[in-house]
């Protein structure tokens, strides 16, 4: 393992990417947005059913 960087910073090159590549992050965010999308559904229904009830 190697130490690289002026005073206060260091890089240690152990070959690892500290954040994902540029297309696994928007692929990350797609699927993230589809999950909240999912949500996002299941929360209107329940709204629904509840107002329904409460029409009742």
């Amino acid at each position: 393992m190697r130490c690289y960087g002026g005073p206060g910073r260091f890089h240690f090159g152990l070959g690892m990417r500290p954040f994902p590549r540029k297309d696994d992050y928007i692929r990350m965010l797609e699927r993230y947005k589809e999950d909240l999308e999912a949500e996002l559904k299941d929360v209107e229904r329940e709204i629904e059913s509840l107002r329904k009830e409460a029409a009742a």
